[in-house]
């Protein structure tokens, strides 16, 4: 029989945290801390003009639960299942994220140690990182950032006058379970199977593949705030210890137009002056992460993540077929207003993107393909450009030996949609529902007008 779930989480008052911290009760039945930094000068509580309002905000929401049509729950002894992925692929096509729940951990224990970090996952304690410090964000939400090492993060973890998270630590052998390790279309269907038709001669940044794995390390009452992660890539995370709230959130109109879509990612991502907008239009759910769990997200969702106590977790990016659309719709708000709705830039999209394209003429029937998603991935390959990130590298959206290749491959498949010099791609995409993956593709005739118009 099941342990009863602690509910109160504020038994690191006085030990992680300043005593003298509010606390706040979530819908769930949850009891934790709200974030207090002092001011040095004036010892007012400088998490009170942004984190406690947000907090607050997501505690009021309800909390996601089985009947949810904008989580799909599994437990973990459904990742034997013969059509797994499949269903995952089919949940990402509605913009539905996915929450797996009691999956083994790598280690029995649930406390966040440098032994933990060090002996189970390669973490060593003197390994450089750079640190998100709230006191810093308090003060210039732009710098939020300090040097340190593993040792001084979890080292200020016992210091209640100090709430720090480090973000990204690259853990390239991390990975989801077996069960889904094909799910990466980007580096299954993508660089494994194209680089004998295109070798690699270009310089391939690393992005590529670091994003594929990393940890995520926080102390007890670090919030992220509201956004959506960069360059269209669908994310997965799995707590290893700890428990986070992670808040996802959506249009109460359910307009599902760009213009709408953009201001819901605009707006989120500056709570505070655009209070009273959010409370009138937008819905949330609060998904509750325990260690064993593990959360995937498409593309462009919006979310803000609170940690009440110490917590570690992997995770990583990937691409996926089946929501190319939403990969399309998220890069396009990365290229508008990138730098208030996303809280990372990166830059190694368009080459998976195009190795995706290159290997459409020979990709299995197992892949379905969805008329909407293969238009909007046909679309980012060959308008790279169109598609560059604020603040990201212009180095990220030249030609290299994939361009030639893909471009001719975004043809055909422009032609099989009927895009021609009157009918533009963006007339088909653009218009409608934009989470919508439209109808699956007739693969016979996609590969019969391939066959035809290239040299296969």
């Amino acid at each position: 029989m099941d342990a009863p779930l602690n509910l109160d989480l504020t038994h690191i008052r006085g030990r992680e945290v300043s005593s003298k911290c509010d606390t706040v009760t979530w819908t769930g039945g949850h009891k934790s801390i709200l974030p207090m930094i002092s001011d040095p000068l004036s010892d007012v509580n400088l998490c009170d003009e942004v984190d406690n309002p947000i907090i607050k905000f997501m505690a009021r929401l309800p909390e996601s639960t089985i009947s949810s049509r904008h989580v799909l729950f599994q437990p973990a002894t459904s990742l034997g299942a013969p059509r797994v992925i499949e269903d995952m692929g089919v949940a990402f096509t509605r913009n539905q994220c996915v929450h797996i729940t009691g999956v083994p951990l790598h280690t029995t224990s649930d406390i966040v140690s440098m032994d933990l970090l060090d002996a189970v996952f390669g973490i060593s304690p003197m390994r450089p990182v750079c640190i998100h410090d709230t006191y810093l964000r308090c003060q210039d939400h732009v710098k939020p950032t300090m040097s340190g090492t593993i040792m001084s993060f979890l080292s200020a973890r016992h210091d209640p006058t100090v709430i720090q998270c480090i973000l990204d630590i690259p853990l390239a052998q991390i990975s989801l379970p077996i069960q889904l390790m094909n799910i990466d279309h980007g580096l299954v269907h993508g660089w494994n199977q194209t680089t004998h038709n295109v070798p690699i001669t270009s310089r391939v940044h690393p992005e590529n593949f670091t994003m594929k794995g990393w940890g995520l390390l926080s102390h007890a009452g670090f919030l992220t705030y509201p956004h959506h992660d960069a360059e269209g890539m669908l994310t997965w995370v799995r707590l290893e210890a700890g428990l986070k709230f992670w808040a996802i959130f959506r249009l109460r109109s359910g307009r599902t137009d760009r213009i709408h879509l953009q201001e819901l990612c605009v707006k989120l991502a500056n709570y505070n002056v655009h209070k009273t907008w959010i409370h009138k239009h937008c819905d949330g759910e609060v998904v509750t992460l325990r260690a064993g769990d593990i959360f995937i997200m498409p593309p462009g969702v919006v979310h803000a993540v609170y940690t009440p106590v110490a917590s570690f977790a992997t995770g990583g990016h990937f691409y996926h077929h089946s929501c190319m659309h939403l990969t399309e719709l998220s890069r396009y708000i990365d290229a508008e207003v990138a730098s208030s709705a996303t809280n990372q830039t990166v830059d190694h999209a368009l080459e998976t993107l195009r190795r995706m394209v290159i290997m459409l003429p020979y990709l299995s029937t197992r892949v379905v393909l969805y008329k909407r998603s293969l238009l909007a991935l046909a679309l980012m390959a060959s308008k790279g450009r169109h598609y560059r990130a604020q603040g990201s590298n212009s180095s990220c959206v030249q030609d290299t030996e994939t361009a030639r290749p893909s471009a001719d491959i975004c043809d055909v498949v422009f032609e099989f949609f009927g895009v021609t010099g009157r009918v533009r791609p963006g007339d088909i995409l653009f218009v409608g529902n934009q989470l919508d993956a439209g109808d699956i593709v007739d693969r016979v005739g996609l590969v019969e007008l391939f066959k035809k118009r290239l040299v296969l």
